[in-house]
């Protein structure tokens, strides 16, 4: 997806606003969870013993996250990130050639937390359940071929990969049965099972860290 002008501009001005009044009460050294609509969904406070910053946008891109990344690691200094992001770019008619461009772009953001030396726990777009409301805007082929770029991407470079692609799918490669609420954004029961995740990877790797 290329650069354009977003109906979520003013969502997005909202939610700069919500992050920078939360920044200060999460505080240097806690976990920065950046991403689209579904890290806005995310409602716990803490991933472990950590304080988290939510920086979920709806309806975001890689390409509009990118230059948002570097803003966020200054002025949070966060001790260990999380990074969700490409859902809203596998849209139907995706091309292999546009999951290129995301590709580096999502690179680029890979980049951002290097030099910020932020360890980085990278987690791949959930699949997509059929038959939802929002299924058919959304291209299930594209997801996966993004996933596995995302997982190139990070492999030996981010501190951990979460792929729920893989996790959250049934046999068949869709979603496993109720884990949306409209065919992309997640239940209340797959949050739970994303923050149990979450919860596990963060300790260990704070534990490394020694925070």
């Amino acid at each position: 997806m290329t650069s354009q002008p977003s109906p979520f501009a003013s969502h997005w001005l909202i939610r700069d606003i919500v992050i920078g009044s939360h920044r200060a009460a999460v505080g240097p050294g806690g976990v920065l969870f950046v991403g689209d609509s579904i890290v806005e969904g995310f409602y716990w406070n803490r991933i472990a013993f950590l304080p988290v910053l939510n920086a979920g946008y709806s309806g975001i891109w890689t390409e509009a996250l990118e230059p948002r990344v570097p803003l966020l690691l200054q002025s949070a200094k966060p001790g260990i990130a999380v990074l969700l992001v490409g859902t809203n770019d596998a849209k139907k008619d995706c091309t292999e050639s546009a999951l290129d461009e995301v590709a580096r772009h999502f690179e680029t953001i890979i980049r951002h937390f290097e030099a910020a030396f932020v360890p980085v726990i990278v987690m791949t777009p959930p699949p997509i359940e059929r038959a939802k409301r929002l299924t058919n805007f959304y291209s299930a082929d594209a997801m996966a071929s993004l996933s596995r770029r995302i997982v190139q991407i990070a492999d030996g470079r981010a501190a951990a990969i979460v792929d729920l692609q893989k996790a959250f799918s049934d046999r068949n490669g869709a979603a496993k049965a109720g884990l949306t609420t409209d065919g992309i954004h997640l239940s209340v029961g797959a949050y739970r099972g994303l923050h149990d995740v979450l919860e596990k990877t963060v300790a260990s790797l704070a534990t490394k860290k020694g925070q």
